[in-house]
């Protein structure tokens, strides 16, 4: 019947306009109802219209909307981040409506470099991370926020530090120079540099005092993170997108009612392990043997302690590590203000955050105002506005090191008490003709010594876009960033009881303002006709970045007052430079695509910098990527389970200029005073040859769907090669350069090459969605592989060392090999017999009761020469993981929400070298872990110990060696959140459009077979050749929250 009526045009012609026909003979009503989102929050601004009708409204605060339709038509609703919803009015008077996130649609808009794409348009590994995936972290900064949520981005604190430096990979190590990626928000490029405290003049080390370079940044504000993971995605950046691009998109009103929204936590936090070290009891028992010990080695007379004849009466003593470690106190408030009418749209955000460190004084605060504005003048003219200010201060500790606080209260002995009689800080202890406890009291040197760094940062750009058609626009766009750096590091002297416990006072002050400013022009084309679409963009852009910096040092300060006026002259030290840098650049993309099926993406950059010589400054950076979905093919349209496959290819370099501002010149050091008066030296050696570090990725993967999108796979396979790596060459010792007679720096040039492989896996699934319950899982899991293929000519290998007294070597990376490895002896256990020692290579000491031992430790004899040498050493560790992974399960019911967030690495070695001291028993001042009492090889009381003998005649047993090397692998229960959402009809009395309350609990436990503090240690300072170390570092803490959203 139906075939017949086609077949005669009068038919065809009827059956073509009936539908129209009937809906002109229906009388339209009003229809109105209530669009939530999957959490029951009524959504405010949600777009409403009658398909292929006219009518149109908006939900309002409250999520209500009202509109004309006829029983026959059909309603659009439509959010920005949520799938588009058509419904049916038939002969509802009431239609509510409940929207779900767009997270895995393809329509979803992607944001790339100067831009955004649309999802089925992405050629290129992207990933993205939602505001809902990450709103209830308790977190200081953005870049923590990422950890386990994104396949190949792996992250890591350097330490629990409030507001300290995170170590983020995307792919793995890129350099030996800096790795850290891009960040650009807004469209902004946001410098990342390190703001380190200045202790650098009070001696220990300050690698992970660090302050996140973006630290300022409030993650209340943000909408979304896309991170461009391969070079085809990079390549827009040109010289700086070599380490990966994290976009960060912050939140921008949206046309309707307005909003106001209060968003609030306080939490607690508490370091959740200690280690296991001796009470005063063991301690007392531990010097009575020792004693024994010393007294058979020596021939004296055992002479008892009389305090410690008796060590089961004396009970804990001092417990320092309860001294140092307080709990920590956390709080945010976020106020935020967005709305606006269909030309103009406005966001203002205000926060406030304060966290206390789990080690007493040490925190972080920030105050922040983000203000963005869009305005449509004309049709043909948009212009508005992004801008960001934040003050920040930072209150850190010394970490990592021989005078880190952590390390100094563990060495500590517990028979020193912590104040005096007279209430001061108490000074070293005397018993038996011994000092006990470490000559620096470590809560005196946590509480009179002020370490902070206070910053104020300003940054936004402005725009207008110039709309010719509705294909063709022109953006222009002036980025700027204003940050000042104040860091100031002070110790006071104290005295105590006719004992010194700090000397001299010393203070030292740094002021280190920087300015940039990008300059960007582009036009954008995007056209579809037919089954076609093609997207252009053609740009220009100019950046420029400027600082000036002092530092000032002095000691003896009159009456302990903080100030450098208050010190002597003598001594003084007084350092500055300034500098600056520029770029140009021009870039052009193109893609296109056909019929959803085919995918093509280009791109070509070229970078000018101020870094390079005349001949070198250009550099070319172009990239290209195709798509084939391949279940838009007609012969997969009928497959059952397979609902969605793309495949993707994708080739791209990029480039790095990772070098101090004109290192190709030889720069001039002022002095004001010399033998000869004023003048200069040369500060590097110059190479007009000097040019761009270079990365090729070449990229494969598929994302995939499954069972009508409750399964979504995305994989990737990569190999990212790293050549004409800038590093120091190094110059013959006659020329003077780069030797310890002076500190000119030797010149910069291009010659190391790195290789890295791997793959990311990126799985999401709805298990369950029925009934008002949804069970929803994501998992990331993510390996590489790294290799250093060569270095200079001239350079065998890189190390890294201690940085203090008697510098010990702990990584070495040669060709050949991942990069960072560790780098000592291997330990094969302890002498146990005299056979031994006589049979085994020469380990340097004489054989006998002050030299060589029973109980000493015994090292390899690699190259079989009878010697233990320098040439025994070798690779005893690697820090790089096998796999890094996150697992995220959330669950939905009614009005309740939870959230099981687990991450962590397999594979990877950590160098405990705290261990180093607290487990080679050298003295009797010094606090040990228990096993030094319970494990340790004794002639006299422990012939099967394992942990070495007490031996205060030479430091062999203290040797880098395997016996520090530890399994680094963890699985962390890293948060755990419990929502709900209070119904709709109680909080709309009060105004209210939505109200959630929710506790959350971050760092709950972890599984790992690390002895120390913590198995997540990042880097010391960012450095990629000092992975894994464990030199003190601050404990990350375990903190639980309550906190609350609010919406009117």
């Amino acid at each position: 019947m139906i075939s017949k009526l086609l077949s005669k045009p009068i038919g065809l012609v009827w059956l073509v306009s009936a539908p129209a026909l009937l809906t002109a003979q229906v009388a339209n009503k009003k229809v109105d109802g209530i669009v939530k989102n999957e959490s029951g929050m009524v959504l405010s601004g949600v777009s409403v219209k009658v398909k292929d009708g006219t009518a149109t409204a908006v939900t309002d605060r409250f999520g209500h909307y009202q509109i004309n339709a006829a029983p026959t038509d059909i309603l659009i609703f439509s959010y920005i981040g949520m799938q588009t919803s058509q419904v049916p009015v038939g002969n509802q008077a009431l239609v509510n409506v409940t929207l779900t996130s767009a997270a895995t649609q393809l329509e979803d808009v992607v944001v790339v470099g100067y831009g955004t794409m649309r999802r089925a348009d992405v050629t290129s590994s992207i990933s993205s991370v939602s505001a809902e995936a990450i709103k209830d972290l308790p977190v200081a900064g953005a870049d923590q926020m990422l950890q386990g949520k994104v396949a190949g981005v792996s992250v890591s604190a350097n330490g629990g530090q409030p507001g300290g430096g995170i170590s983020v990979r995307v792919r793995g190590l890129t350099s030996i120079n800096g790795n850290e990626p891009l960040y650009v928000i807004d469209g902004i490029i946001v410098p990342t540099g390190k703001s380190s405290i200045a202790q650098d003049k009070l001696g220990g080390m300050a690698g992970s005092t660090s302050q996140s370079g973006i630290a300022g940044i409030n993650p209340n504000d943000i909408e979304k993170i896309d991170i461009l993971k391969d070079a085809s995605a990079q390549a827009i950046y040109g010289s700086r997108g070599a380490n990966g691009v994290v976009l960060i998109t912050t939140k921008r009103g949206k046309a309707g009612e307005g909003k106001v929204s209060y968003d609030m936590y306080y939490g607690e936090s508490k370091v959740p392990t200690r280690l296991d070290l001796m009470n005063l009891s063991q301690f007392a028992q531990y010097n009575n043997q020792v004693l024994q010990e010393i007294s058979k080695v020596t021939g004296n007379p055992y002479t008892p302690i009389g305090e410690y004849q008796r060590p089961e009466v004396l009970g804990e003593g001092t417990n320092w590590q309860d001294a140092i470690f307080q709990k920590g106190k956390m709080q945010n408030h976020q106020l935020s203000f967005s709305g606006g009418s269909e030309k103009t749209t406005y966001y203002l955000g205000l926060n406030y955050f304060k966290q206390d460190g789990t080690i007493i004084n040490s925190g972080f605060d920030r105050l922040s105002l983000r203000f963005n504005l869009d305005h449509q003048i004309k049709s043909w003219l948009k212009v508005g506005i992004s801008s960001s200010t934040a003050r920040t201060n930072q209150k850190t500790t010394l970490t990592n090191g021989s005078d880190a606080i952590v390390n100094v209260a563990a060495f500590n002995s517990p028979a020193a008490p912590i104040f005096g009689l007279n209430g001061d800080f108490a000074p070293p202890v005397s018993i038996g003709g011994y000092a006990f406890g470490n000559p620096v009291n470590p809560v005196a040197l946590a509480q009179l010594r002020q370490n902070t760094g206070d910053q104020f940062k300003a940054f936004g750009s402005v725009y207008g876009e110039l709309i010719f058609t509705k294909f063709l626009t022109m953006r222009n766009e002036i980025n700027y960033d204003v940050t000042n750096d104040n860091n100031m590091s002070f110790q006071p002297s104290l005295s105590s009881g006719g004992t010194t416990i700090l000397a001299p006072s010393k203070i030292v002050e740094q002021r280190n303002p920087s300015y940039y400013w990008a300059l960007r022009n582009y036009l954008n084309y995007n056209q579809s006709f037919g089954q076609h679409n093609i997207n252009a963009q053609i740009g220009h852009e100019a950046q420029a970045s400027y600082y000036d910096n002092i530092l000032a040092s002095r000691q003896n300060l009159a009456l302990n007052i903080p100030s450098i006026a208050a010190g002597e002259q003598e001594n003084q030290v007084i350092e500055g430079g300034k500098g600056d840098w520029a770029m140009e650049s021009y870039f052009l993309r193109a893609g296109y695509a056909y019929d959803n099926r085919y995918s093509v993406n280009l791109s070509l950059r070229r970078d000018g910098s101020s870094n390079f010589g005349p001949d070198r400054k250009l550099g070319y950076f172009p990239a290209a990527s195709v798509g084939w979905t391949v279940t838009n093919e007609k012969f997969a349209k009928n497959l059952k389970v397979l609902n969605y496959l793309k495949v993707r290819a994708g080739v791209g370099a990029v480039g790095s200029s990772n070098v101090g501002g004109a290192s190709y010149a030889t720069n001039i050091r002022l002095f004001a005073t010399g033998p000869f008066g004023a003048g200069g030296v040369p500060d590097n050696v110059g190479n007009p040859a000097l040019g761009w570090e270079s990365v090729t990725t070449y990229n494969g993967g598929f994302d995939a769907g499954f069972l009508n999108g409750r399964l979504d796979v995305t994989f990737d396979i990569y190999k990212k090669i790293t050549s004409d790596m800038l590093m120091a060459t190094r110059l013959p010792k006659y020329t003077g350069i780069g030797t310890e007679w002076n500190d000119i720096k030797s010149p910069n040039v291009n010659a190391g090459r790195m290789t890295n492989t791997g793959f990311d896996i990126g799985i999401s699934s709805t298990n369950i969605n029925k009934n008002g319950f949804t069970w929803k899982t994501n998992l990331v899991l993510s390996h590489y592989k790294n290799r250093l293929d060569k270095l200079n000519s001239d350079q065998a290998d890189l190390m890294r060392y201690t940085e203090y007294s008697n510098a010990v070597i702990l990584t070495r990376t040669v060709p050949g090999g991942p990069i960072g490895r560790f780098y000592g002896f291997i330990s094969d256990g302890l002498f146990t017999s005299e056979d031994d020692l006589h049979n085994h290579a020469n380990q340097g000491q004489a054989i006998g009761s002050k030299g060589l031992w029973l109980g000493d430790v015994k090292y390899r004899d690699l190259d079989g020469n009878n010697v233990i040498n320098d040439g025994d050493m070798t690779y005893i560790g690697d820090p790089n993981p096998n796999f890094t992974f996150g697992l995220t399960n959330s669950f939905k019911y009614k009005g309740f929400d939870l959230s099981v967030f687990l991450q962590g690495s397999q594979g990877n070695d950590i160098l405990n070298y705290t261990k180093r001291s607290l487990e080679t028993p050298v003295n009797v001042y010094w606090n040990q872990l228990q096993t030094s009492l319970t494990d340790r090889y004794s002639e006299l009381f422990n012939t099967n110990g394992t942990v070495p003998r007490y031996n205060q005649w030479h430091q062999d047993n203290k040797r880098v060696s395997s016996r520090f090397v530890e399994d680094g692998s963890y699985l962390r229960i890293q948060n755990i959140t419990l929502g709900y959402n209070l119904p709709t009809a109680w909080i709309n009395r009060i105004k209210m459009q939505a109200a959630r309350i929710y506790i959350s609990g971050q760092n709950i436990y972890t599984f790992t077979k690390y002895s120390g503090y913590d198995p997540e240690l990042g880097s010391y300072n960012n450095d990629a050749l000092m992975q894994n170390i464990d030199l003190g570092n601050y404990p990350n803490p375990r903190t639980f929250t309550i906190g609350a959203n609010i919406t009117f």
